[in-house]
């Protein structure tokens, strides 16, 4: 049956919007490309403003779906009503490398409802923010805050996300892919999904986690590569959703915007993806970062990321290990497996992160934030192994970035006077290679009493620097 075609052009600029007329009655549209050889944004509007299709394109070719019944749609797109199918409809689109990007050709067609997507056994990623607890209660649950599927630049899809969270053993996961809103999710018995988004600039990587809604919807995808706009997403998207900064200290994807606000960073990604081959240079590197961010009274809080990509039996070069989804894990200890629950206990500091098992911290007693203290902190760590890829850990304890105690244990007591200036403790598990294992996050004294001398990004960036 021949399909009457509404657009066929060449993707030939960095960024443009593109409209195109539909006059007729329509049941769907299909969004395809072809002979991509770059990376490349694309989100199609409705005649009503509303975003309809998001595509985030790696890959040579492909197609997208949209219709008139979300069953017929395709991951990431949303059904329309037929009363506004007739109207001017438009195409944003941004191509990151300009090298060969007129040969990218995209077409979009009138589509029909046999698609092949017809998915039924979907959840509202947007609902399971409001969703009950249903499953057994327990103390703590773990998780993965930044993975990626075949609808960016993953090899998995989202199903198999769902499959190896489940034999990683965590209790949820929050699906991250680069600059696209997953607004349903595969049902799968013994994992919770909940929504995001990882906003993909030159400038950085930064994920937005519990996200009510994408915010492409509202901004153009070129304002996230000017600083002072990529400040206002963010500044709004903390309304609506946690921010974290992704493996800040791993070029190419380095965070570098220089003018960014560090009272704007909440969460911070130290552990990212410990498998890939830069990555042990690039944890080291952010863990100074945060290191210097909490030593200026930033309350900044840290997660892990396994930044997935690969098939979980693929290795990257040089690694001895394939690079999983829940590697590392972030524990977080929560009253119930709800985006509410987590939520409060994240922002709180509850968490720790760990490449296998958890790290246990007593901290009798005291609380997270300790103000108007003195007196004798008395903790102790715990670890439930002693090795990890036949490498001996060891426990490392902190005190304002400086480690005071070091030992190979699996039980380790620490016990320090407090005066009345601003101090942090934390631990730190190592190998005996030096590949961290996993950390806790701080427990703050007088933290109050410390005004910040670094103000932005680029501050931090010179403190670096000149360490250096």
């Amino acid at each position: 049956m021949q399909r009457e075609k509404f657009l066929n052009i060449k993707l030939n600029k960095a960024y443009d919007v593109v409209n195109f007329t539909i006059d007729k009655d329509i049941k769907a549209l299909t969004i395809k490309w072809s002979n991509n050889k770059q990376f490349f944004s694309a989100y199609v509007f409705g005649p009503d403003k509303k975003l309809y299709a998001q595509v985030i394109a790696a890959k040579d070719s492909g197609e997208r779906h949209i219709a008139t019944i979300q069953s017929s749609c395709s991951p990431c797109c949303q059904s329309f009503k037929p009363n506004i199918a007739k109207g001017v409809w438009s195409l944003e689109y941004g191509v990151l490398n300009m090298c060969d990007a007129d040969d990218i050709s995209l077409e979009i067609y009138e589509g029909d409802l046999d698609s092949e997507e017809n998915r039924f056994n979907e959840v509202n990623l947007f609902d399971s923010i409001m969703m009950k607890d249903d499953g057994p209660k327990k103390t703590s649950y773990a998780a993965d805050f930044h993975t990626h599927t075949i609808y960016s630049d993953g090899k998995m899809s989202r199903e198999a996300n769902n499959d190896v969270a489940i034999k990683q053993g965590l209790d949820f996961f929050v699906p991250t892919d680069h600059n696209v809103y997953h607004y349903t999710w595969p049902k799968h018995e013994g994992i919770k999904v909940y929504p995001g988004i990882e906003i993909t600039s030159s400038l950085g990587h930064i994920n937005l986690l519990f996200t009510e809604k994408t915010p492409f919807a509202e901004h153009a995808i070129y304002e996230i590569e000017d600083e002072e706009a990529l400040v206002r997403i963010i500044k709004e998207a903390k309304d609506y959703s946690l921010i974290s900064v992704n493996h800040p200290c791993m070029p190419p994807w380095d965070f570098h915007a220089k003018s960014f606000p560090l009272d704007l960073i909440t969460f911070m990604e130290v552990i990212n993806d410990p498998t890939y081959m830069t990555s042990k240079k690039a944890i080291k590197d952010a863990i100074k970062a945060w290191n210097y961010l909490l030593n200026d009274g930033y309350r900044v809080i840290s997660i892990g990321g396994s930044d997935s990509h690969l098939l979980p039996e693929e290795k990257y070069e040089g690694s001895a290990y394939p690079s999983l989804l829940g590697d590392p894990k972030t524990i977080v200890y929560a009253k119930e497996n709800t985006a509410e629950a987590l939520k409060d206990a994240m922002l709180a500091g509850e968490v720790s992160v760990t490449r296998s098992k958890e790290i246990k911290l007593s901290a009798n007693g005291l609380a997270r934030e300790n103000e108007n203290f003195t007196g004798r902190a008395s903790l102790r760590a715990e670890l439930l192994e002693n090795n990890f890829h036949s490498s001996a850990l060891h426990i490392s304890w902190l005190i304002d970035g400086e480690c005071i105690k070091d030992e190979k244990a699996k039980e380790s007591m620490f016990s320090i006077e407090i005066d009345s200036a601003y101090h942090w403790i934390r631990v730190d598990v190592w190998d005996e290679d030096g590949n961290l294992y996993g950390y806790t996050n701080p427990i703050f004294f007088n933290r109050k009493t410390k005004e910040h001398e670094m103000k932005v990004w680029g501050d931090l960036m010179e403190k670096m620097s000149n360490e250096k």
